[in-house]
């Protein structure tokens, strides 16, 4: 039997919970009288429902047009102001926490800048995606209730979506001066 390799531990973690949530919505479906196993079915679903739409943020990105994937493109442009917005948020230590899905995509010695650059809009995007179906598991209200809890978990994956987000864009200009750097030879190190 062939062992699964997860390229990081957040891809592991993921799956993890993706695959836990499945069992455990499993077994509640046999102990739902048990107002405890309820709870903790739909606890399952709404985790499960969150792991694959970051998979879905993934592949809606992937298949945008491929203007929309152009670092050149707009809505990739980093002003002053939102730089200076990331200074004060201290975006530079925060991002030292963020874990990476794919570290090969982010690997400064196997990407050119122009890769690099190229993998943050698209994460950037795959976030973006992501975000804005945080909130699609409101629409479990309409079976369950709770408007709040869903509410709640929405607004907080939404949030985690969005500090990704702001981390790619952090990371733009710096991967445009390193390409900028890279094509020209005066510029180059120990060139």
């Amino acid at each position: 039997m062939k062992r699964v390799k997860f390229k990081s531990r957040f891809q592991a973690a993921l799956f993890i919970a993706g695959a836990v949530s499945i069992l455990v919505m499993a077994v509640c479906l046999f102990l739902r009288d048990i107002g405890f196993f309820y709870s903790l079915g739909v606890t399952a679903l709404t985790v499960l429902t969150h792991v694959l739409i970051r998979y879905l943020g993934a592949v809606l990105a992937s298949i945008l047009p491929k203007a929309l994937k152009d670092p050149d493109c707009p809505i990739y442009r980093v002003g002053k102001r939102e730089q200076k917005l990331y200074r004060r948020l201290g975006l530079k230590k925060l991002k030292r926490f963020v874990p990476t899905y794919d570290p090969d995509e982010f690997d400064f010695s196997a990407r050119s800048p122009e890769e690099l650059l190229y993998n943050s809009c698209h994460a950037g995007m795959t976030h973006a995606i992501a975000a804005v179906l945080s909130f699609a598991p409101i629409m479990y209200t309409l079976y369950f209730g709770s408007f709040w809890v869903f509410f709640i978990t929405s607004l907080l994956a939404f949030c985690f979506d969005c500090f990704f987000v702001l981390v790619q864009r952090y990371n733009r200009p710096r991967y445009r001066r390193l390409a900028g750097r890279m094509s020209d030879p005066d510029k180059r190190i120990g060139g």
